[in-house]
């Protein structure tokens, strides 16, 4: 049984808390070593102290547990949600922090083995698409939804489209490419997105038209 969402099964004892943590710091240690093929519970177990039945108490899969591995290690280090000011500011410089993060060998690492081991399950796939994408889909989303609140964008354009249509190239060049996205990578994106669902201007009638 995965952990994610239900943080450690038995939470009233430090001890096992404790433990619980040694073993997503020694997945993500392991992961940020070598490629994700040598991944192993056993190597995992090794370098967390505990033997491989302490880690299949928590966990069903390698899987599952570098899942929570990477949550843990990386949900406090995404860019959080700036309020107030400029909505179109606030979510191109989250867009900036974003892919300054996702180089990092752990980040890169924790995403490739995620999306591969989706490619296998589908309830696995389901979960990664709830606590890993949908959450950057809905950070991405308040920005939109203030945005069409201030007029920015225009009424009745569809903000989950806007969604993906700014963060679907930049995951894919991520994943799919050798080449990283880099800020000019989001700049031609995100401008070339906005200018698409920016409120059309009527011009003025000519005089003695």
């Amino acid at each position: 049984m995965s952990v994610v969402g239900e943080r450690v099964r038995s939470a009233g004892r430090p001890r096992s808390m404790e433990t619980h943590q040694a073993i997503l710091q020694a997945a993500m240690h392991v992961l940020e070593q070598g490629h994700y093929r040598d991944v192993s519970v056993e190597r995992i177990a090794s370098s967390a102290g505990v033997g491989k039945q302490t880690i299949y108490r928590w966990y069903d899969s390698k899987a599952d547990l570098l899942l929570d591995a990477f949550l843990a290690r990386y949900t406090e280090s995404l860019p959080p949600m700036m309020a107030g000011g400029e909505p179109l500011v606030n979510f191109r410089a989250y867009l900036h922090r974003l892919v300054e993060l996702l180089p990092s060998p752990a980040m890169e690492r924790g995403y490739r083995a995620l999306f591969a081991e989706a490619q296998f399950e589908r309830a696995f796939r389901e979960r990664v698409g709830e606590f890993v994408l949908q959450r950057r889909r809905d950070f991405a989303r308040g920005f939109v939804l203030a945005a069409i609140h201030k007029g920015l964008i225009r009424e009745g354009v569809d903000p989950d489209l806007v969604v993906d249509m700014i963060l679907s190239p930049i995951m894919f060049k991520f994943l799919a490419t050798v080449t990283p996205p880099d800020q000019a990578f989001v700049d031609s994106v995100f401008d070339t997105v906005i200018a698409a669902v920016a409120p059309v201007k009527v011009s003025a009638p000519v005089k003695g038209a």
